[in-house]
């Protein structure tokens, strides 16, 4: 069951990712790296080193693409913020050991959710 349910929910993100506008697969990226973060939380919580690394090098692949997908010239100092801000939790979650807190990914994670929210209330201003 497990296995079905990781191909369903692949085919689901390729098909949203397929029919996508740029904003929309930000978007995307920001739920993935919730999914990751929540991850590797769950596995430091259970003790599960491997999958704690996986979570955090998904996570960490992630911010590398948020990072890549900026455009400095059209979004000038909010896109230089957010490199930082990317750049910041990458190396938060570089120093972060399978002995760590999970408060300290906690707060990583909350931090990607006010993201979401921001970016997602920027979407719907568009729509309108």
């Amino acid at each position: 069951m497990h296995l079905a349910q990781k191909r369903y929910e692949a085919l689901s993100i390729t098909s949203r990712i397929e029919g996508a506008s740029p904003h929309e697969l930000v978007v995307i990226l920001y739920e993935e790296l919730l999914r990751s973060l929540d991850v590797a939380r769950s596995a430091l919580v259970l003790g599960k080193a491997d999958a704690f690394r996986s979570g955090r090098e998904r996570s960490m692949s992630i911010l590398i693409a948020l990072e890549a997908s900026l455009d400095i010239e059209q979004g000038g100092d909010l896109a230089a913020l957010l490199g930082g801000i990317y750049r910041s939790m990458r190396r938060e979650l570089a120093s972060f050991g399978a002995g760590g807190s999970p408060e300290k990914l906690e707060a990583l994670r909350s931090g990607i959710a006010e993201l979401l929210e921001a970016w997602t209330k920027i979407g719907v201003r568009q729509a309108a």
